[in-house]
């Protein structure tokens, strides 16, 4: 039985963007508005954790970790406080108050699953006294490490629609392995997955921690870039090429070489409406270079 969370935001829009990653990541999710909302659901039906904004209203959050850490029987549920970026006094009071952990905004659709997924792991450790016998809801790419197709698909809608709202730019990067085919037939097991373990782990090395990388299909990543525009995007299109021309982007020897094709689309931009348009745009891209 999946784990039930509790999110809680007076945004409708990041209380979308809660509800729709802790779903994505496997879990059964409610929501509330408001902090009487909050603790009339919590009452009804004690989550397994409740991700709370710090900024509730008319109950605001720091009354509500009062409240469930002064009941017996509510004082095991576990809170994953969220905060502003630069909010440390609320992050402080919040750990005070007995929250196991915090996230911050801007939200970052991976980092709300991996801080989710390890609160429920820690208090249902704690709880049972012994390990999570369930694999992780956010399982990763196996091969290379990063993020999943359906993962993608969900960072994309969230950082295209958060773009648009705040009038921020957007890139993103799609990196192929052109001749996937030619090093699988020419390999010991017969794929591709060394080389693409390589550019992925060469791939991350490239990008900032607030960037994302995902692994679109055996034989192709994309990469998103939030708050960059051409220009920026512009820095690290000339870093990737470098390290392509060098082979330092993936770092061993690899026969045949591989052949990367590198394509990317910034927006704002008229002909991008949305996450799917930014993606599908930059993958035609690549066609146009094959």
């Amino acid at each position: 039985m999946s784990a039930l969370v509790l999110v809680a935001d007076p945004d409708p829009f990041n209380l979308r963007l809660l509800h729709e990653a802790c779903e994505a990541a496997g879990y059964d999710v409610v929501a509330a508005a408001d902090g009487p909302e909050v603790l009339a659901m919590v009452a009804r039906r004690p989550p397994d954790l409740l991700v709370l904004d710090a900024k509730m209203s008319e109950v605001d959050a720091f009354e509500i970790l009062r409240i469930l850490k002064a009941d017996t029987g509510l004082a095991n549920i576990p809170v994953l406080l969220v905060t502003e970026e630069g909010d440390l006094e609320a992050r402080r009071r919040g750990i005070e108050l007995g929250a196991e952990d915090y996230v911050t905004r801007p939200y970052r659709v991976f980092e709300i699953q991996q801080r989710v997924r390890n609160v429920l792991r820690a208090t249902r450790r704690d709880r049972l006294s012994m390990p999570e016998s369930r694999p992780p809801a956010d399982q990763r790419d196996p091969v290379t490490g990063a993020g999943t197709p359906s993962q993608l698909l969900i960072s994309l809608d969230y950082e295209h629609t958060r773009a648009e709202r705040y009038g921020h730019p957007l890139s993103c990067i799609v990196v192929r392995l052109g001749n996937a085919i030619e090093i699988a037939e020419a390999s010991e097991d017969g794929t591709a997955d060394r080389a693409m373990a390589l550019i992925g782990s060469g791939l991350k090395g490239c990008i900032r921690a607030v960037d994302h990388l995902f692994r679109l299909r055996r034989d192709e990543f994309c990469i998103l870039l939030p708050e960059t525009d051409g220009h920026g995007a512009g820095y690290v299109l000339r870093r990737l090429e470098g390290q392509v021309q060098s082979s330092e982007l993936w770092g061993e020897d690899i026969k045949p070489r591989p052949v990367v094709q590198i394509s990317h689309t910034s927006t704002p931009e008229s002909s991008v409406k949305s996450g799917d348009d930014l993606l599908k745009q930059t993958r035609h891209g690549l066609a146009d270079n094959d």
